[in-house]
Formats: C-alpha cells, structure tokens, sequence
C-alpha cells in the first residue's frame, strides 16, 4: 500500500467520539495515570446533534471513546438513545464499573459491540492492576447485561474481554480466557500490549522478554482453541508483527482515509493516535476538515517512509505498532501524549 494508490471516501464513513475525557479508574498500566487533558470537557446533547448529527448518516460506524471512559458523560445515554435512531454500527470500550440499570436498558440490544477492559483475574490482582476493588462488583454487572440480552433475546451488544499484556499478568492468560468463556463473550478475548508510561514499570514491557511473551502467547492460543474462546492479539504474532512493521515501523495504514477523531473539546485528529490537531468541529464543519488541505496534507506522510509524518514514524496504535521497538513502547520519559494529554509531572 502506498499514499498515491488510496484516495480518501466522499465522506469519513468512522468516527470515534470522545464523548468525555475522564475515567473513574487510575489504573496501574494507564496513559491516564500519568498524562491528563488541559480541562476537563464532555460532549452535551446538543452540541453532539449540532456538530456530530450531520456526519452520521454517512457512517458505516461509529466509536464512543478513544482513552477515556465514555460512560462518564453525564449525557451518554440521550446521546446513546439519540445515534440509535440512526443505522450506523456502535461501539465503546469501558472498564465496566459504571454500566447501571439505566446504561443497561439503554444499550442492551441497540450497541452493536461492548469491549470491557480486566486485567487481573482474581481479587488480589484486578486491585493490583486497575487499583479498584471492583472485581466482584464488574462480574456482577457483566451477569446483568448478560440477563438483560437473554430477557430481551438479543445478541447485542456483542461482548469482547479486553486484558493488557505485562510480563507479570501473563500468566493469568487462562484465567482471562476462563473469564471470557464465564460471560459469554462472543467476540473473545483481546490482548493489548502494554506501553510503559513510568520507568519502573519499563521491565513489565514484552519486549524484554520475547522469548517469554511468544510462549505465554502461544499456550494461550491453544487454551483458547480448547475452550472453543476467540483470542486476539492486537499487535499480532511476534514474528507476523515483525515483518509487517519492518519497513515502516508501524503496518500500512488507511485510516485518514476513511476516518476521523473528535475530542470533546472538539479538536479534530485525523486519526486516534495524531499529537497535534488539524481543527476544531466549533471553527469548522467535519465535511470541510475532511475534504481540507491539512488532512491531506497529513494523509500524503502516512506510509511514505521519506517524508512521513512524526506522528506516524513510531505510530503507537494498538493494531499497527511494532512490539520490538523501544520508541513505540517506552513513553516514560515522554511529556506529551496523542490528542493533547500532558504529563502530570513532567520528566525533566
């Protein structure tokens, strides 16, 4: 794949949404831990029918989040009951603590995928991980929803386990995939790898211990095939991730070519793992940033290994990433992070 062989869609026909940029959770592992907004901002209902409305009915999908928790929006649910009205797929990704009896009669049987992020498997090591004592209160909610779509007699949303890679928690794999097997998740069991954002958790990285990781990994492949368990690797195989990134540094992408990232602040990134903003949905209209000079601009520096954009040069994103490359996984000594966080103390 190469730039000039791609020409960007009418209009973008994805859109992740950040509908808030605050999380009820300081997980060990997470960006938010140690980088945070310049405010605090959440999208209200209307600013979303004002400014996000026009662009939906050209979707295929649509993603209510990209680094924080969506259902900390005060108006996720008549924004939620809102984008059903429409024929567009949905999705969002949580930590699961905050889906009430109110979430759940909203989206049990209208979103179409559900990911919930665990890392840690038993009491002692969810604590560890996500520093919350909500095990037992998340399995709780994952047995409502699961109730609410046998009730209801639907599928949706179709539920996916998400668990982050360090090389202390991998061997909890079984258990995420006994986890996954518990709730029923349709779409499995994800594995993301982890990025360090402290130097002290910089040995946790599976770059330091390859040989480790792909046996881990790969036992748990297995596990999975056994218990009939859909298991992903976000980065992929070592070795398939390896080759695919070699050239660039991350795999051929197309994603400013058929998608868009909002804030709620209502910055424009042209893709969720972009530093700096290209405009803003209160200045500009999303069809005239889409069809703009500085989007193309950014889509010309994507897979153009001479004059590629700083941004995509280590590209962090979880399905392009090389696995291998310290520069897209130590961020402990990094000050900024994609679509505007700050370190909280800086690194000097």
């Amino acid at each position: 794949m190469n730039n000039s062989s791609l020409s960007p869609t009418k209009m973008p026909t994805h859109m992740d949404v950040e509908l808030s940029n605050k999380c009820n959770l300081r997980c060990r592992f997470c960006h938010l831990t140690y980088f945070e907004p310049e405010k605090n901002k959440q999208f209200s209902l209307s600013e979303f029918k004002t400014k996000i409305g026009p662009i939906i009915p050209h979707l295929n999908s649509i993603t209510l989040f990209n680094k924080f928790e969506a259902l900390t929006c005060r108006d996720f649910i008549p924004i939620f009951d809102y984008l059903s009205e429409f024929n567009v797929e949905t999705y969002f990704s949580t930590n699961g603590l905050l889906l009430n009896k109110d979430v759940l009669d909203s989206i049990v049987g209208r979103l179409t995928y559900l990911t919930v992020s665990v890392s840690g498997f038993t009491q002692e090591t969810y604590e560890k991980n996500m520093c919350s004592d909500g095990y037992y209160k998340l399995k709780e909610k994952l047995t409502e929803l699961n109730s609410l779509k046998k009730l209801r007699k639907t599928r949706y949303p179709i539920l996916r386990i998400s668990t982050v890679a360090m090389l202390d928690n991998l061997n909890e794999l079984e258990m995420a995939i006994d986890f996954t097997k518990e709730f029923d998740a349709e779409e499995g069991l994800q594995l993301t790898s982890f990025k360090s954002f402290t130097t002290k958790l910089n040995p946790l990285m599976p770059m330091n211990d390859i040989d480790y990781y792909t046996k881990k990994t790969e036992e748990a492949i297995r596990y999975a095939d056994q218990k009939n368990v859909k298991l992903v690797l976000q980065s992929g195989a070592l070795e398939d991730n390896q080759q695919q990134t070699e050239r660039l540094g991350h795999r051929d992408c197309d994603l400013p070519w058929h998608r868009l990232s909002v804030q709620p602040n209502g910055d424009v990134y042209p893709c969720p793992m972009a530093y700096d903003a290209i405009d803003n949905i209160r200045d500009t209209s999303i069809e005239e940033i889409w069809n703009g000079s500085k989007l193309a601009t950014f889509r010309a520096g994507v897979n153009d290994l001479e004059n590629m954009n700083l941004d995509c040069t280590n590209c962090t994103h979880c399905r392009h990433r090389s696995l291998s490359k310290p520069e897209a996984n130590d961020f402990s000594e990094a000050n900024i992070y994609p679509t505007g966080l700050r370190r909280k103390n800086k690194v000097l």
